[in-house]
């Protein structure tokens, strides 16, 4: 599996062509007041459906990110109580399975791994498909640096646990940033629907006010620089927030 992917299930496709169609139809009788304006449903549904396609990446780069920190305490404890390598990876196979059960993203992984490393299969070789697989620079990172122990015979527990503190420290950063930011993401989306809520109270009460901006090339032509500005501003006020570490 190439965690750098994310495939919409039926589902998520119907629910972002139903909101390209409900945005489309607001588009359409907020800014020009005809059927004309769901012709840009089909871009809509584009932006839409790449925005779930970025979200469902992140939720599982996130999610295989924390299982892989799990993997490698275990992997760290198993190590100093004396077991080897090999069999410390297939304990931390079953403590994955324990913590998240056998749909886990990691314990597949594992899984495989450890029967590949059962057919002789360098276990460094098996981690850089991984890591190369995973799109996680910290898996990455790690990946190396357990091959380059390997080959000169460095101390796997120390390499473990630095991996692990990095790891734990950036994922406890974002949480905090995200904590922060949390609010102020709350108020882009209020700010985000205030223009549409304007032109449907203006619509609603004084229909006669907007008549002016619709049926003529002018009218047509401010409301799309107007609409532009519109998709804009929410574009960076959404790239402004996204902090990442």
């Amino acid at each position: 599996m190439d965690y750098r992917e994310y495939k919409l299930t039926f589902s998520e496709r119907w629910r972002c062509l139903g909101s390209a169609l409900l945005l489309g139809g607001a588009i359409a009788y907020l800014f020009y007041d005809s059927w004309f304006g769901l012709l840009l449903v089909p871009m809509l549904f584009g932006i839409i459906r790449k925005r779930q396609i970025s979200f469902g990446i992140e939720k599982i780069q996130e999610q295989l990110a924390k299982e892989f920190l799990d993997a490698l305490r275990s992997v760290s404890s198993s190590l100093l109580a004396g077991f080897s390598m090999e069999n410390s990876w297939k304990e931390a196979q079953k403590e994955i399975e324990r913590a998240y059960g056998k749909d886990a993203f990691l314990y597949r992984e594992l899984d495989s791994m450890n029967h590949s490393v059962g057919f002789n299969m360098p276990l460094e070789q098996l981690l850089a498909d991984f890591a190369a697989r995973s799109g996680n620079a910290d898996i990455a990172s790690f990946s190396e640096v357990f091959a380059f122990a390997k080959r000169s015979g460095g101390n796997f527990v120390t390499i473990i646990e630095g991996t692990t503190g990095h790891m734990r420290a950036r994922y406890e950063t974002e949480r905090e940033i995200q904590v922060l930011v949390a609010s102020r993401k709350l108020e882009q989306k209020v700010m985000n629907l205030m223009p549409m809520m304007i032109l449907a109270y203006l619509k609603v009460t004084s229909s006669g006010f907007m008549d002016v901006l619709y049926g003529n090339v002018a009218g047509v032509l401010f409301m799309s620089v107007c609409l532009l500005a519109y998709g804009g501003a929410m574009v960076l006020a959404e790239r402004i927030l996204d902090i990442r570490m």
